[in-house]
């Protein structure tokens, strides 16, 4: 079989946002390449890796991200949707250069040499996120989240995700109730879930995502607690929280500040993530504002977790 492999360069803010994107318009699989993420691992003392600095010096500094859609498609109304796409994520996200270009490819099973790649690794203290075909041996008490990235958004990878699942596991009490707000893989409504929640609602306005998430779900035999639904906060039912985790970008989560509230119980935790440290502050001011008081801040990389904690609830 052939494919399209479709080239686009962004950046490390935008790279996650971009990957969505292409699966959502029917893209089998995503490759993303970060070259700062290879200097990370050569530089690290632990590895066995040995490049020259000519190599390190070429990868420059865009993140490569390679999609491929079967050969069949019209290649020129899909890139025309591609340049649609990222115009609109321009919008919150810097997306960077964009589209460079395609090429015809046969089937090298691209689609799962990755895979040797993605190892089990643990998302939060004693919680570990395994992919389908990969044997773990528990040890002790430790939980495992079962997921496969090859068919959702949201490996656990991103710093977002850890951070978020960090602050679910020093947050979230057993027996609380949950919201997670784009939920994408459900990633982070498995988490909540594995944690001791006993009811999580995901929420996300993508239909893949849902579908996904509701897969995920079973796949980890959660689904007598996880309950899945289109659309956004604002559309659920006002039964209120304990939690409520969002790890989307900042200026949606600035919008939110008008629902969380409503949502959340006095003295509850809206943990938030997808924001990047220049609109730190931002959130912060906004939910101020609101009469939130910031909890607990940390940061990966270029990104910002917080945990905001409501004053009461309307």
């Amino acid at each position: 079989m052939k494919w399209n492999e479709i080239t686009i360069k962004t950046n490390k803010e935008a790279a996650d946002a971009v990957s969505y994107m292409l699966t959502t318009i029917g893209a089998r699989g995503t490759a993303i390449v970060d070259p700062n993420d290879i200097r990370a691992e050569i530089s690290n003392p632990c590895s066995l890796d040995y490049v020259d600095s000519d190599f390190l010096s070429s990868l420059g500094e865009d993140v490569v991200i390679k999609a491929y859609f079967s050969a069949e498609i019209n290649i020129s109304d899909t890139v025309s949707l591609i340049d649609e796409k990222l115009n609109f994520i321009n919008k919150f996200l810097k997306v960077g250069k964009g589209y460079c270009g395609y090429r015809s490819i046969k089937d090298e099973d691209w689609s799962s040499s990755w895979k040797k790649y993605y190892k089990p690794f643990e998302i939060a203290e004693g919680l570990i996120v395994k992919p389908t075909w990969e044997d773990y041996d528990i040890k002790g008490s430790e939980k495992v989240i079962v997921l496969d990235p090859g068919a959702a958004f949201g490996t656990g990878i991103h710093e977002t995700t850890k951070m978020c699942s960090v602050l679910l596991n020093k947050y979230l009490r057993a027996g609380d109730r949950a919201i997670d707000v784009g939920c994408g893989s459900g990633i982070l409504s498995l988490v909540a879930s594995k944690l001791g929640a006993k009811h999580v609602m995901a929420v996300d306005v993508d239909k893949i995502a849902v579908e996904i998430t509701r897969k995920n779900c079973i796949l980890n035999g959660v689904g007598s607690t996880v309950f899945v639904t289109q659309g956004e906060i604002r559309d659920l039912k006002k039964e209120k929280a304990d939690i409520i985790v969002a790890n989307i970008i900042a200026d949606v989560i600035i919008n939110m500040s008008e629902d969380v509230s409503l949502y959340l119980k006095k003295d509850g935790f809206f943990i938030a993530s997808g924001i990047i440290k220049e609109k730190e502050n931002k959130v912060l001011a906004r939910y101020s504002d609101k009469g939130f008081k910031a909890e607990d801040i940390i940061k990966m990389g270029e990104w910002v977790a917080m945990v905001l904690k409501c004053p009461g609830s309307l």
